[in-house]
């Protein structure tokens, strides 16, 4: 039974798009780091890529009505995904090995850095890709509405 909300979050939406996207990411991290190499965990940037598809796919799958509530929805999800992302670098950052504890402030900095930065980057290109999904969605429908505007005119 599918149904509409004009103004309520889609919650399902936000949390199973990121949790989707982000369970590759954290299958791969782990299995990696468990054959031997955590620094997988360094390329953690590149996973931020992933809340572009993360913000198409929330978009399509939001039964949301509103495109300002959908395009919330996006944004959203994109920062769960990149706080996700900056859990796990959070998590397997110790695996990498001994930290020196002159070294353990620059290390908590770097944490909170990709951990902030995940959130805000998630989430600007999720929205960025939802706000191209919204724009390609309106074309189709102007252009359905023309087509159908110059068959009844008979042309």
């Amino acid at each position: 039974m599918e149904t509409t909300t004009t103004t309520k979050l889609d919650i399902r939406s936000i949390f199973g798009t990121s949790l989707g996207h982000f369970a590759p990411w954290l299958a791969a991290v782990l299995l990696i780091t468990w054959s031997g190499y955590p620094g997988v965990i360094c390329i953690t940037p590149m996973a931020w890529l992933l809340a572009i598809s993360t913000g198409a796919a929330c978009s399509l799958r939001s039964k949301t009505q509103k495109s300002s509530t959908r395009l919330l929805e996006t944004a959203l999800a994109g920062g769960i995904l990149g706080l996700l992302q900056g859990v796990l670098f959070f998590i397997i950052t110790p695996f990498m090995g001994p930290i020196k504890p002159e070294e353990e402030a620059n290390t908590l900095i770097l944490k909170l850095i990709m951990l902030s930065a995940g959130i805000l980057i998630g989430a600007v290109l999720s929205l960025f890709s939802a706000l191209s999904m919204e724009r390609r969605k309106k074309k189709e429908v102007y252009k359905h509405k023309f087509e159908n505007y110059m068959r009844d005119l008979g042309l």
